[in-house]
């Protein structure tokens, strides 16, 4: 953008892309002398989704073998009947009854141990080897988002033929500290459920939960609580793993069946880092869902919350999201789009001729609730790249854009929006297209 150009909008802020890059387009209306004042400018390699930070115990699968024992040992093992008896959590209990009766056994000993706190876990003998205790405690831990308070280092029994019969374990908190925490994350669950009515659907419940956290949590990695839903909660700021464990908290009290995904997040650098995101059950199909990722990092919109990842298919989450091997971890299959967020709303374009439909209807809603964004969402990439165009038009906007806009100000004049422009924001990855209305 040239120096003389750049002068004349010295007050705008350069709204930048999820992904690829974004447009900028602003247009003055002047009706007293027909002339406009444009700009247009494209930005690339900004990173603006939050980055990705998990904690998870023995992370990178290596264990300390603390002790070797012969094999043959006294199995202090719980009993089949003992074990069923041991409730856990919803993902905990959904990926156990996907496992065969020794190794969901074993996970419920796991289980039952990390939550009664003891150092020493006894576990069935001849089961789970060394190689794949440390997946089997993921699998419990990340399935029982209210633990938080074990050392992710921890220590395995191992017998000579390889096989784990304890875990030493070691605890970062007391139980009354732990009861404490539990009390404030409950109460802080109990105050975004007040404002949710029973008789809505599955979808408004998540829309629901999903702006609540979002729109409450602060992406911040400051101390170990950034990893927790306690954090999320209460103190207001967590990396993925807290937002995806307060999730699990807050769907499982709303009745929405709710699973954590383990892998890696493909930034928009092409960097990868260890990520945590979730599979939600709505109206009894399954759908990715990353509400880390949908509170993304904006240099001039901090407050911008998307619906990227808010209930999308396997194949889109794929993208730039790499699941985890664990193989005591099976995962719902997403192919789903009843409750995509767009389709759901009417904000989806098949193709670029749906696209003024689609945004005829995001703009009309945006604006009758006082919204800054109005987003769509198009099929593939070449309707993304053929909208984006059409959107940016030929560098002034799109003429019935600013129709639409001109409509939403005359039917809603009390919340101050204006003609006089609107700026681009765009997902490359998700084709996604948002235009954040001006006041």
């Amino acid at each position: 953008m040239g120096v003389k150009i750049w002068a004349a909008v010295s007050g705008l802020a350069l709204l930048l892309a999820a992904a690829g890059g974004g447009y900028y387009a602003y247009k003055t209306l002047d009706s007293r002398t027909e002339t406009d004042i444009v700009i247009s400018g494209k930005d690339e390699g900004r990173v603006v989704t939050r980055r990705s930070k998990v904690d998870l115990p023995g992370a990178g699968g290596e264990v300390v073998v603390k002790e070797e024992v012969s094999s043959g040992t006294e199995d202090l093992a719980i009993s089949k009947e003992e074990a069923t008896k041991i409730e856990m959590p919803f993902a905990a209990e959904y990926f156990a009854h996907r496992l065969s009766d020794d190794e969901a056994i074993v996970s419920r000993q796991i289980y039952k141990g990390i939550t009664e706190r003891e150092e020493t876990i006894y576990i069935k003998n001849d089961v789970v080897g060394s190689a794949d205790i440390c997946e089997l405690i993921v699998m419990v831990v990340t399935g029982s988002p209210e633990i938080d308070y074990i050392d992710t280092n921890y220590s395995v029994q191992v017998d000579s033929d390889g096989y784990a019969s304890a875990i030493f374990m070691n605890y970062t908190r007391s139980a009354d500290d732990s009861e404490i925490r539990n009390m404030l994350t409950e109460q802080a669950i109990d105050r975004i459920l007040a404002g949710m009515e029973s008789d809505w659907t599955d979808f408004r419940k998540y829309k629901y939960i999903h702006d609540a956290l979002v729109n409450n949590c602060f992406y911040y990695e400051s101390d170990g609580d950034c990893y927790t839903a306690y954090g999320c909660l209460v103190g207001g700021n967590a990396v993925c793993e807290g937002y995806s464990k307060a999730l699990m908290l807050v769907c499982d009290r709303a009745g929405i069946p709710c699973l954590p995904v383990i892998g890696q997040g493909v930034n928009e650098d092409g960097s990868v880092q260890g990520h945590i995101w979730n599979k939600v059950m709505l109206d009894g199909e399954w759908y990715a869902s990353d509400i880390t990722w949908d509170d993304p990092v904006f240099e001039s919109a901090e407050n911008y919350l998307r619906y990227d990842y808010f209930s999308v298919t396997d194949e889109e989450m794929t993208r730039n999201h790499v699941q985890d091997e664990n193989r005591f971890i099976s995962e719902p299959v997403c192919t789903a789009t009843k409750c995509d967020y767009y389709r759901y709303y009417g904000y989806f374009a098949e193709t670029v001729d749906d696209a003024d439909d689609a945004f005829s209807n995001a703009v009309r809603d945006a604006m009758a609730n006082g919204e800054e964004y109005a987003r769509i969402k198009c099929s593939d990439r070449e309707c993304f790249d053929a909208t984006l165009n059409w959107v940016f038009g030929d560098g002034t906007g799109n003429e019935e854009l600013f129709d639409m806009i001109k409509q939403g100000v005359s039917d809603n004049p009390g919340f101050g929006y204006k003609t006089s422009g609107y700026s681009v924001i765009n997902n490359a990855v998700t084709y996604n297209i948002s235009i954040r209305l001006k006041k």
